[in-house]
């Protein structure tokens, strides 16, 4: 038996599960069309029979009227919403999207009752939601029940790297991605093998619908996308592109190593133990690694973590500027904390820095200017150079001036400034929960 059919027998789920899950939507769209005379459909994975085992999620869609307004829709479908979790003893928050919903627990279920307008097409979409039912429709007509298989195969690798979910938090691969990418491949072996010859910027049209070459209006929409996926329903919109390019690029490095040593254990890795003694020892090896410590703002995860990511590159482009070099950097999202990790080769410098001038091919002017200013120039290729003084020796003085008066005028995020006034700039430390050791493992790369 290959390794592809011991992994489905593994992740496919039993008629009996897909009967339960089935037998709970009905329970609630009866409810639903008794009490508010509305029409619920099914969305998601579950809908469509590619959900990984074990998964209990409900994506209910519930459709209003053409004639409503979406001041009314978003209403009335938080009311249709809270009293599903009301009847079926559940729990539940309201979140939001592009329009407020609800979302919670009934019993082993995560449910969430989407309010939405049933159209058939992108240009009758009033909003986002609205095309959710298309990609369902859609992904019914064009995959077979092989196909659907393997789509749940594919899912399985992803979340077994960390690479499954297109939420703003891992920015991977989303459940429709996944099945677009089976429907252009035909299977999982087939997609992966494919991928060594995968580039920089790679395009997928399923549908044809640009006709082998994007057109450059298109181009430049998606400049900043390393995986073009078009959407079958949609022309104009990239399915892919919440992924990241860290991500994409990852993608392909473990599909090529999945290629060169086919193993179970891409799909289910071992549970990562973390050693004190084995992560200290690794970070003794290296420079010096210092972390940035705040209480975690009340934030959605949607806001949180684009705005961490926005202010580690802030930190890494300040950092380099002034000549600290990083093996590397990444963020830890903790109960109550955040803590920003820098690894450093050196978090001390030299008094002195060079210094470039301008090139002895630009003007008298700038040229007397530059000399004037420092007494000791030579030229270094074409420029003139100096030595002056380093404003800061320590990685951790340029961090605290960095991060102290205006930090919006500096770039950065307003929503985290609070939190960041309250920091602490230290050497990393083993302390914390066993959620902090397995990021530093992870970090590490042991």
């Amino acid at each position: 038996m290959d390794v592809e059919t011991r992994v489905l027998e593994k992740v496919l789920p039993d008629s009996e599960e897909r009967k339960r899950s089935k037998e709970k939507f009905r329970d609630i769209k009866e409810f639903i069309k008794e009490k508010h005379e509305l029409e619920a459909r099914l969305m998601g994975s579950l809908a469509k029979d590619t959900f990984l085992k074990g998964d209990k999620d409900l994506d209910i869609f519930v459709f209003f009227p053409d004639s409503t307004d979406r001041e009314e829709l978003e209403e009335k479908g938080l009311e249709v919403g809270k009293s599903v979790f009301e009847e079926f003893n559940g729990d539940y928050e309201v979140e939001y999207a592009e329009h407020p919903y609800t979302k919670g627990e009934i019993g082993d279920f995560e449910v969430e009752i989407i309010p939405a307008y049933l159209v058939d097409g992108p240009e009758e979409m009033r909003s986002s939601v609205d095309r959710t039912p298309m990609h369902t429709r859609w992904v019914n007509k064009n995959l077979s029940e092989k196909e659907k298989k393997e789509t749940v195969l594919l899912k399985a690798f992803l979340k077994g790297q960390g690479l499954y979910g297109s939420s703003l938090k891992v920015m991977g691969f989303a459940g429709y991605l996944c099945e677009i990418l089976i429907a252009e491949y035909g299977s999982f072996r087939e997609l992966v093998e494919s991928t060594e010859d995968w580039e920089e910027k790679k395009v997928i049209d399923v549908e044809d619908h640009h006709n082998g070459e994007l057109p450059e209006k298109i181009q430049k929409k998606f400049r900043e996308d390393s995986l073009i996926v078009i959407d079958p329903t949609d022309p104009e919109r990239n399915v892919a592109s919440v992924l990241s390019r860290e991500n994409y690029c990852k993608f392909l490095f473990r599909a090529w190593k999945y290629i060169e040593d086919r193993s179970t254990e891409f799909f289910f890795p071992e549970p990562v133990e973390p050693d004190r003694e084995e992560i200290t020892e690794e970070i003794n090896s290296r420079g010096d690694m210092y972390e940035v410590v705040f209480e975690k703002p009340d934030l959605t995860e949607d806001i949180l973590y684009p705005q961490l990511r926005k202010l580690l590159k802030r930190l890494q482009d300040k950092l380099e500027r002034n000549e600290f070099q990083l093996f590397d950097s990444g963020f830890y999202v903790g109960e109550k904390e955040v803590r920003i990790v820098l690894d450093l080769q050196l978090s001390e410098l030299p008094d002195k820095r060079k210094h470039r001038g301008p090139k002895i091919f630009h003007n008298k002017e700038n040229v007397e200017d530059f000399t004037s200013k420092y007494s000791n120039t030579w030229v270094s290729g074409t420029r003139l150079t100096t030595i002056v003084e380093r404003e800061h020796k320590k990685a951790e003085d340029l961090l605290e001036d960095f991060l102290s008066g205006d930090m919006g005028e500096k770039g950065v995020p307003r929503n985290l400034i609070k939190k960041i006034e309250e920091r602490e700039i230290r050497e990393v430390r083993l302390e914390g929960d066993g959620e902090w050791l397995k990021f530093l493992k992870k970090f590490l790369n042991l």
